[in-house]
C-alpha cells in the first residue's frame, strides 16, 4: 500500500500549535517546541547519516528524547530501533546487531549496559543524552528548521515483536502507515485536542506508539509520559496529568488492581482505556473502581489488516470478532475456511479439531510491510 502522508506532515502541521503537546514529570513542551525540538534532531542525524539503511538505535525509557527522535527520523526518512532497555548481555547484543544501528542514541545506564558487548556500532557513535557533549551536538544545530518530507512510503520505526513467544524480531512500520493507523485510531477512540493521553507503556513497543503518540499527533491532544511503568503510580500520575485516555499491555491491569483499592480512585477524569490480554475479571473490577471503560483489541504489529475488537456482543473472555469481512480462521494445512465454533450450555467448545486454526487476511497482503530477516545469536 502507498501512502501520500506520513508522520512528518503530521508533525508540521503542528509547528506553530502552542498547545501542550507533552508532559513528563514536573516538565511540559507545546506542540510548537515538540517540533523545534524534532528539528534540531533531525539535522543531528542528517549530520550523523551515513551510507547504507538509516537506522537509530534508541536505548531509552520513555523520555522526552524518545519521542523527539522519533519525530526528527520522520523529518529524514531514518528509521528508529527500539531496543529494549530491560535486556542485558548477549541479548541485548543480538538486539543491537539484528537492527543494523548505525548509531545509538542511550544514557548513561544504556552506557554502561553496553560496555564490553560486540556490536556491530562503534564507540563514537553512540550518543549519552545525559553528557555535556550530547548537549554540545544539539546546541550545534539549535534553531534547526523542519525539511521537506520525505517519502512517506519510507520505513520510521523498526518494531520488536513476538518476543513472548520467540526471540524479539523487528516488524517493519512505514511513516505513512503509522499517520493511517493514527487517523484510524484517534477516530475509533473518539480522540480530541482536549485529552490528555496517559503513556507508561514502553515506546519500543508498537502500542504506545500506535494507539497513543501517533494518535494525540493526528489530533493535537496532550501526551503525558511517564518513564516506566509503576502499578502504585499510576492512580497520582492520572489525577496529577487529568489524564483522560491510557493504554496497558498485558498484565500491568492486574498489578494496578493489586494496589489496595481507594476513595481516590474514582477520582479521575478517565474517560477511556485501551489494551491487550487483560481478563474479563480484571476489566470489570477497573471499570467499577476507576470509572473508566475499557476496550480490548487484538491485532498484528505486521499491519495486514488483522485486527480482532470486543465489542458488548463478545462472549466473556473472548477476543471479539474481525473488523475486517476478509479476515477468517483456516486450517493451516488445506488452508480453506474452518466451520463456525459450536459450544454447549457451559461453554465447553465442542467442535476444536475442525473449528481450531490460523488467523488469516485473505485481503491482507497489500498492508503488510514486512519484518527484517532474524539474525541467530
Amino acid at each position: 500500500m502507498q501512502y501520500s502522508e506520513g508522520i512528518a506532515e503530521l508533525l508540521i502541521r503542528r509547528a506553530d500549535d502552542d498547545r501542550v503537546g507533552l508532559l513528563f514529570e514536573d516538565e511540559r513542551w507545546s506542540w510548537r517546541e515538540v517540533i523545534q525540538e524534532s528539528a534540531v534532531r533531525a539535522a543531528v542525524a542528517e549530520a550523523l547519516r551515513r551510507p547504507g539503511p538509516f537506522h537509530l538505535g534508541l536505548l531509552l525509557e520513555n523520555v522526552p528524547e524518545y519521542l523527539f527522535w522519533l519525530g526528527g527520523a520522520s523529518m529524514v526518512g531514518a528509521a528508529i530501533v527500539g531496543i529494549n532497555p530491560t535486556r542485558r548481555g548477549a541479548e541485548l547484543a543480538t538486539d543491537i546487531n539484528h537492527g543494523d544501528c548505525q548509531v545509538i542514541i542511550t544514557d548513561t545506564a544504556g552506557v554502561e549496559s553496553l560496555t564490553a558487548l560486540d556490536i556491530s556500532v562503534p564507540a563514537d557513535r553512540i550518543f549519552n543524552v545525559d553528557s555535556p557533549e550530547y548537549q554540545a551536538l544539539l546546541d550545534d544545530h539549535a534553531g534547526a528548521e523542519p525539511p521537506q518530507p520525505p517519502d512517506p512510503n519510507a520505513i520510521l520505526m523498526l518494531l520488536s515483536t513476538s518476543g513472548s513467544t520467540s526471540a524479539p524480531k523487528l516488524v517493519k512500520c512505514s511513516s505513512g502507515r503509522l499517520a493511517f493507523l493514527a487517523e484510524r485510531a484517534s477516530r475509533d477512540y473518539q480522540f480530541s485536542a482536549a485529552d490528555v493521553c496517559y503513556c507508561a507503556m514502553p515506546l519500543f513497543h508498537g502500542n504506545a506508539t500506535m494507539a497513543v503518540w501517533a494518535p494525540s499527533l493526528y489530533v493535537g491532544a496532550t501526551m503525558a509520559l511517564r518513564r516506566k511503568f509503576s502499578a502504585s503510580g499510576f492512580g497520582p500520575d492520572i489525577r496529577k496529568f487529568d489524564a483522560t485516555f491510557f493504554n496497558y499491555v498485558g498484565k500491568s491491569l492486574s498489578y494496578i488492581l493489586a494496589v489496595p483499592e481507594s476513595e481516590e480512585d474514582a477520582h479521575n477524569h478517565l474517560r477511556l482505556g485501551y489494551g491487550t490480554e487483560a481478563s474479563w475479571k480484571d476489566i470489570e473490577t477497573f471499570e467499577r473502581r476507576f470509572g473508566c471503560r475499557l476496550i480490548e483489541s487484538y491485532g498484528m504489529s505486521e499491519g495486514a489488516g488483522v485486527r480482532v475488537r470486543w465489542n458488548p456482543n463478545s462472549p466473556k473472555d473472548s477476543l471479539g470478532r474481525p473488523d475486517s469481512p476478509t479476515m477468517t480462521i483456516m486450517n493451516p494445512d488445506t488452508m480453506q475456511p474452518c466451520p463456525p465454533a459450536e459450544f454447549d450450555e457451559a461453554g465447553h467448545l465442542l467442535n476444536a479439531t475442525e473449528a481450531i486454526g490460523e488467523i488469516v487476511n485473505t485481503d491482507g497482503l497489500a498492508l503488510f510491510e514486512g519484518m527484517t530477516r532474524v539474525a541467530v545469536a
